[in-house]
């Protein structure tokens, strides 16, 4: 528990930190941990260390630069990377690292960075700051409340083959406090208060999703955490799991109705 305390202390300002100054830091904070937690992936899917850290840097650096400088629009850089992957995946990969890795390697470019990044992207939006804090809000907080409800009547298991301690009502304590935040942020960006309830709704269904698909492939690669690197939290792909939907859904959301 200390060590997951002391992290935190360092973790959360340097969070809050990338957030508030923008620009390079928060593209950086960001491209940081999707390359960590790429790293992660890569590793739990079978792909040796040296093999995993030289495919997450390739994947993670171009999609950061071209966030931050704004290269190319998002609906080019996927179908780039599309045609690159798979050109690649066709003809070199498939024989040097197998059908499995390779789409592993394949979805793991697009999954962790590209969906990251919508943290960056709703940064840069206007009101970026606190769009940014509501994300995080909407993450820790699905993930808070899903604790304690679980925590106090969590009998039926949600999904027992996956992750056998999450509960049904784990499950619903992290919607209803998704909710809870999305009406506060519809009445903080004096906005409508029923459409950000649907986006609490979504964001914490979504943030589940994301924790339960970082389950299964820790089930997989039969671990418990991604990696170590953060004492009392695993790893960096730990960490983001629940934020990498929550934040793409939200970067959609934003953009439609804000």
């Amino acid at each position: 528990m200390l060590q997951r305390i002391l992290t935190a202390a360092v973790g959360v300002p340097v969070v809050f930190l990338a957030v508030y100054f923008g620009g390079l830091w928060i593209a950086l904070a960001m491209g940081v941990a999707a390359l960590c937690a790429l790293y992660e992936y890569l590793v739990l899917n079978g792909f040796s260390r040296k093999t995993a850290i030289v495919s997450a840097t390739a994947l993670t650096i171009p999609c950061y630069l071209n966030v931050f400088f704004g290269l190319l629009g998002w609906e080019i850089y996927i179908m780039v990377y599309i045609i690159i992957v798979t050109s690649l995946g066709m003809v070199l990969l498939r024989q040097l690292l197998g059908v499995e890795r390779t789409l592993a390697l394949s979805l793991g470019g697009l999954y962790i960075p590209v969906l990251l990044a919508g943290l960056v992207l709703i940064r840069n939006m206007e009101n970026g700051i606190l769009l940014t804090l509501l994300v995080l809000a909407l993450t820790w907080g699905t993930d808070t409340g899903a604790y304690f409800a679980g925590m106090l009547w969590g009998k039926r298991k949600l999904a027992p083959t996956i992750s056998p301690n999450k509960t049904w009502a784990g499950a619903w304590g992290g919607f209803f406090t998704g909710i809870a935040i999305g009406v506060g942020a519809g009445w903080l960006l004096s906005s409508s208060v029923l459409l950000f309830a649907g986006w609490g709704a979504i964001g914490s269904v979504m943030c589940q999703v994301g924790d339960l698909a970082e389950s299964a492939v820790k089930r997989w690669a039969g671990v418990k955490d991604s990696g170590n690197c953060l004492p009392g939290h695993g790893g960096f792909y730990d960490r983001v799991d629940s934020l990498l939907f929550t934040a793409a859904i939200s970067y959609i959301f934003f953009g439609m109705v804000l």
